[in-house]
């Protein structure tokens, strides 16, 4: 017969365990394959070059996550909803290690008491084919670690070689919201 107190004890050693700042931090997940398309967009992407965003929701409904595609490229950010030239992260580690872009399905939102601090995005990078029109030999893959409003020093990318790149990245990112 287990003990009354036994899953008090249990939770309060669990409490222990884990530093008092990261208790409350949690995942939220948008997937990102059905987010529907800005048509509202669709003349003035079509006059430089690219279509009209698919935005997606993201969790509470501050932030929204935008995709939009150019000629060989696909891109992503994460902004505030309405309002992109407040805030606004591309979910991409430099030009330089990722010529060209594919992105993940979904995209990890860290939460810290029911808000996103911070986002999570799997990145394939590929060189740009010989031509120069297309993506070419794939490079590496990464996940990306940007921190939203308020907490834009979490900026960082793992290699997906990294043993425990997932766990390492969340850490990253948690790290950034240590003692807030």
């Amino acid at each position: 017969m287990r003990h009354p107190f036994a899953s008090v004890l249990s939770s309060f050693c669990l409490a222990l365990s884990s530093p008092v700042w990261a208790q409350d931090i949690s995942s939220a997940y948008t997937d990102l394959t059905n987010c529907p398309r800005d048509t509202s967009m669709d003349e003035d992407a079509e006059e430089h070059g690219s279509d009209a965003p698919n935005i997606c929701p993201g969790p509470g409904g501050r932030y929204e996550v935008s995709e939009w595609f150019s000629a060989y490229d696909v891109h992503r950010s994460v902004s505030l909803k309405g309002d992109a030239a407040r805030f606004d992260v591309r979910l991409r580690p430099s030009r330089e290690d990722c010529p060209v872009g594919r992105y993940g399905n979904k995209v990890e939102w860290r939460m810290k008491g029911g808000r996103p601090f911070a986002v999570i995005q799997r990145v394939t990078c590929f060189a740009l084919d010989e031509n120069g029109s297309g993506p070419g030999k794939r490079l590496a893959e990464y996940l990306v670690v940007k921190g939203l409003e308020g907490y834009e020093s979490i900026d960082a990318a793992v290699n997906t070689k990294t043993k425990k790149a997932n766990e390492k990245a969340r850490a990253i990112a948690d790290e950034g919201v240590k003692g807030r």
